[in-house]
């Protein structure tokens, strides 16, 4: 979209700034909009009324009136080339609400008229942007960087940034540095969906972008999780056959962040492992404690850096219902027990998510061992002899709890020939066919399961690249209903064709 904020093309004229000095009725109102050629006038006249009924004159010193009074008719200027003026208006005037009483923040949008348009351009577009700036208006200083529309970040340059910033205090203040992490997530959260939306992206390399900023996040809580208890206790070491050495710690993504398809507002699901084993197990600190306690308070602290509120709200959501056991299990599990429970213990639909995993932060060794597990699991260890029947029960259970589907709408995520229908059989024919084609299992995303399962002959190649392209748009669409902070929900005209494709294949895949 145009950066439509500039002097020439949204002069603040004299009728709207003697309109907005005077006051005025809603139809007093309508007849200057309307003269303005500002769509909606109706609308946008009766949300002006209300705005100015509703923000109370104690809220604002001298000057802050003196701000709104420049800012209220360039914005309104603004709005003329909007497609939706009085959604725009409501979403920015949100914003205004919430600074109103830090009004240096309106000098900054009156001083940048391009700062401006974009901000009317990307509230309109997007209630999620418009949220996060009214919670975070610091985040209006990205607007300033015209830069902003085009800024790719690979995670190499999303680290050593935020090393950098990391490296302007003392290295000790882990409260002053997960407030460093929180300020950084969310700039760069920013700067993805601002590119999104103007640029178009395409929803695998939001994505992609997504899950860089949520490991490289992951990693460096939990290198300063970890810097703090060594602190304390010294590091976690166990006696082996070759002597004493370090045990180790790994983080185990499952889900959206396993499967590179993290949205904005995604939870991250995560499992905790160690490898701490054999007689001698304690840290070799001045205070000494139990490698599992260690790892226990670890892992408690890295939630707590993850999940606090900061001066810029939580980083992530973290879910670690997954973990063997779930609420009941431990929230550290060491690599073996972690093993014997696949073996032993874990049902279908436990094997399903699996399916769904990667090692993302810590120990390179146990990233290697937790490797080695899934893929024996998935391979020797999955009931075969009731797979189809366990799948079937499940999503048939999902579908009945959570689909929001009905005679208006289609449910993206779990109606009938939507998302969950593919990821479903997807999971049934990998885990069916992984003793023999080990191949199906090496990825933890669907779009390359399906390719992998074309290419092992588990699924028709020209089948798969449908799916694969169904799969895209459902994720596509709803990518940008997320984005405007709205249900997975589209009218039920929409898909019809997709869908009857997606039941079709799941009739020939189930019989």
């Amino acid at each position: 979209f145009r950066d439509n904020g500039d002097d020439e093309s949204r002069p603040a004229t004299e009728t709207l700034k003697m309109r907005w000095q005077a006051g005025g009725s809603a139809s007093e109102w309508e007849q200057v909009l309307s003269d303005h050629g500002l769509g909606q006038p109706a609308e946008l006249a009766g949300l002006i009324v209300d705005f100015v009924a509703t923000t109370p004159e104690q809220q604002m010193d001298s000057e802050a009136r003196h701000r709104l009074a420049t800012f209220m008719p360039r914005f309104l200027g603004s709005l003329k080339d909007a497609h939706d003026p009085a959604t725009a208006f409501s979403r920015v005037m949100r914003i205004i609400s919430q600074v109103i009483r830090r009004s240096a923040y309106i000098a900054l949008l009156n001083e940048n008229p391009p700062a401006l348009g974009r901000l009317t351009a990307l509230c309109e577009r997007s209630a999620y942007l418009a949220d996060t700036i009214a919670r975070y208006p610091l985040l209006l200083d990205e607007l300033l960087d015209p830069r902003i529309y085009s800024t790719s970040l690979g995670r190499a340059q999303m680290s050593n940034e935020l090393a950098m910033r990391l490296s302007w205090g003392s290295g000790k203040d882990s409260e002053r540095d997960i407030e460093i992490l929180s300020q950084y997530q969310r700039a760069t959260l920013f700067r993805i969906a601002v590119a999104d939306i103007s640029n178009g992206l395409p929803v695998m390399k939001v994505s992609d972008s997504l899950t860089d900023i949520a490991e490289v996040i992951l990693q460096e809580a939990l290198r300063l999780a970890y810097r703090d208890l060594v602190e304390q206790y010294g590091e976690p070491c166990m006696e082996t056959e070759s002597g004493l050495r370090k045990a180790g710690f790994g983080v185990v993504a499952y889900g959206k962040l396993a499967g590179l398809e993290l949205s904005y507002r995604s939870d991250l699901d995560l499992v905790f492992l160690h490898d701490s084993r054999g007689e001698s197990q304690q840290t070799n600190g001045p205070k000494r404690i139990d490698n599992s306690m260690f790892f226990s308070r670890l892992a408690r602290r890295l939630v707590h850096f993850l999940t606090t509120q900061t001066g810029t709200g939580s980083l992530y959501e973290i879910d670690m219902r997954l973990r063997p056991s779930g609420h009941s299990g431990l929230i550290v599990t060491s690599v073996e027990a972690f093993e014997r429970y696949q073996e032993e213990n874990a049902w279908t639909w436990e094997h399903q998510a699996l399916l769904r995993s990667r090692a993302v932060a810590g120990s390179a060794a146990i990233a290697r061992a937790f490797e080695r597990i899934r893929a024996e699991t998935l391979r020797n260890r999955v009931r075969r002899d009731s797979l189809r029947e366990d799948v079937l029960k499940m999503r048939a259970r999902m579908r009945q709890e959570l689909d929001k589907s009905n005679d208006e709408h289609f449910d993206l995520k779990q109606g009938e020939g939507g998302i969950g229908d593919i990821e479903f059989m997807v999971q049934f024919l990998a885990l069916r066919d992984a003793k023999a084609h080990p191949a199906v299992i090496h990825y933890p995303d669907n779009i390359r399961q399906l390719g992998t399962l074309a290419a092992a002959g588990s699924l028709d190649a020209a089948t798969a690249r449908q799916l694969q392209l169904i799969y895209q748009q459902y994720r596509l669409r709803q990518h940008r209903l997320v984005l405007d902070d709205r249900p997975a929900l589209v009218p039920d005209s929409e898909f019809e064709a997709e869908r009857r494709f997606v039941t079709q294949v799941w009739q020939e895949v189930f019989g």
